[in-house]
C-alpha cells in the first residue's frame, strides 16, 4: 500500500525539504536556468503511477508512523505541524472512505505525466512541485498562483542564528512548470495553471522581489504592466578597470536587462543601514557606473505607492526600449487586485512582514 501526499500537505513537505537542503548565496547567484540537478525530481525516484493508495485513517497513520528515514520524518513533522495535523492525500477514484477531521482525500482518475509522484521513502510518495502547482490552481487566485510559482522556482533567504548566508533550494523551474502543465489533461483549472506557468520567472530572492516581478512582468491582460522580463539575481561580470577601482569581482542585480545594460534594485531595508553595507553599495554603484550600466532603485515605500511604482516601472520599460502597451479602462483596478493577491499569498502562506530586501551583492 502506498501513501501519496498531495495539495497543501505536499507543498508544506517541499518547503521543509528545500529549507533543510539549503544552498549558499553564491551557489544561488550562479544557478543557471537549465541546471536541474538541485531539484527533488532529480534526486529521488519518480513515477506517474497512482496505485494501491492508502485511504483509510488507519492506513495513512500507519504509513506515516513507519517512515524509517530520520530526514523524511523531520520533513513530515514540519509539514504536519504547519497544517495542524491535517493530511491531504491523493487516492484513486472509487475509494469509498469519506473525508475525516484529520484527512482530506482527493480522488483522481487522471493520467499523470512522467515524474508526477516522487518517492522519498518506501511506500511514501509526494506529489511533485509541478503537480502541486496544478493542484493549487483550483484554490488560489491568479496572483496567488503566480506567487506560488515564483516561490517554487525561487530561493528565499533563511533566518539562521549563525548568520550564514543560505537560501532555500529551488524546487523546479518555469520551463519544467510549463512543460508539466502542457502534459496535464482534464485537470481542474489546468488552463489557468498553463497561463500562469508561462509568466513565472526563475530565481526570485525574496517575497518582495516576487511581488515586484509580478506587478512588472505579468501580462497587461492579467493586470500586470507588461514590462519586458528581466533576468533575476543575475551575476554581472565587471571590467578590469571597475574591478581595480572598486575591489569587486562582480555584482549581482535583482532585475537586469543585459542588452539594455539597465538594472533595477529593490531596497526594502531600514533607512539606517550599517556602515559596511553603505560602503559596499557605494562601491557597487561606482562599478556599475564605470561599466555603463544604469541603476534604478525601487524602495519599499515607492513600491507600496501604486502610482509611484507604475511610473517607475513604465520609465524602466522606456529605458529598455519596450515602451508600455496601451492599457484599457479598468486596468488599474486589475493591477491593484493582482498585487493584493500576491501580497495575500505571502501574508497568509509565508507569514512575511512587509519590507525585506533582495539578495543581490
Amino acid at each position: 500500500m502506498n501513501l501519496y501526499l498531495s495539495h497543501r500537505s505536499a507543498l508544506m513537505f517541499w518547503r521543509a525539504w528545500s529549507a533543510s537542503r539549503a544552498i549558499s548565496l553564491r551557489a544561488f547567484h550562479d544557478l543557471r536556468k537549465t541546471d536541474g540537478s538541485l531539484f527533488p525530481g532529480r534526486l529521488y525516484g519518480a513515477t506517474a503511477a497512482l496505485r494501491t493508495c492508502a485511504s483509510s485513517d488507519e492506513d495513512v497513520r500507519n504509513l506515516l508512523c513507519h517512515v524509517a528515514d530520520s530526514e523524511v520524518k523531520a520533513w513530515m513533522r514540519a509539514c504536519l505541524e504547519e497544517e495542524g495535523a491535517l493530511v491531504h492525500v491523493l487516492v484513486e477514484r472509487g475509494e469509498g472512505t469519506r473525508n475525516s477531521h484529520k484527512i482530506v482525500r482527493h480522488r483522481s482518475a487522471l493520467v499523470y505525466p512522467r515524474g508526477a509522484f516522487i518517492g522519498v521513502a518506501p511506500h511514501l510518495f509526494i506529489c511533485s512541485p509541478e503537480l502541486v502547482f496544478v493542484q493549487m490552481a483550483a484554490s488560489l487566485s491568479f496572483g496567488e498562483l503566480l506567487a506560488l510559482g515564483y516561490e517554487l522556482c525561487g530561493c528565499y533567504p533563511l533566518d539562521r542564528p549563525d548568520g550564514a548566508a543560505l537560501v532555500r533550494r529551488p524546487l523546479t523551474s518555469p520551463a519544467r512548470l510549463a512543460a508539466f502543465c502542457a502534459q496535464m489533461e482534464k485537470a481542474r483549472c489546468v488552463k489557468v495553471a498553463r497561463v500562469a506557468a508561462r509568466q513565472v520567472r526563475a530565481k526570485s530572492g525574496s517575497p518582495m522581489e516576487t511581488e515586484l516581478a509580478i506587478a512588472a512582468f505579468t501580462s497587461v491582460q492579467r493586470g500586470g504592466l507588461g514590462v519586458e522580463p528581466a533576468s533575476l539575481n543575475a551575476p554581472i561580470a565587471l571590467s578590469r578597470a571597475a574591478r581595480r577601482a572598486t575591489g569587486l569581482n562582480r555584482v549581482v542585480g535583482d532585475f537586469y536587462w543585459r542588452e539594455a545594460r539597465f538594472l533595477i534594485e529593490y531596497d526594502g531595508r531600514e533607512a539606517h543601514a550599517s556602515e559596511h553595507r553603505r560602503a559596499h553599495d557605494s562601491r557597487k554603484h561606482d562599478a556599475l557606473a564605470m561599466d555603463g550600466i544604469e541603476l534604478m532603485t525601487v524602495t519599499a515605500p515607492q513600491f507600496r505607492n501604486v502610482t509611484q511604482s507604475i511610473a517607475l516601472l513604465d520609465n524602466a520599460a522606456r529605458r529598455i526600449g519596450k515602451p508600455k502597451r496601451k492599457r484599457k479602462q479598468g486596468h488599474l483596478q486589475k493591477h491593484m487586485a493582482l498585487r493584493a493577491q500576491a501580497r495575500r499569498y505571502h501574508r497568509e502562506s509565508l507569514s512575511q512582514k512587509d519590507g525585506g530586501h533582495g539578495l543581490g551583492a
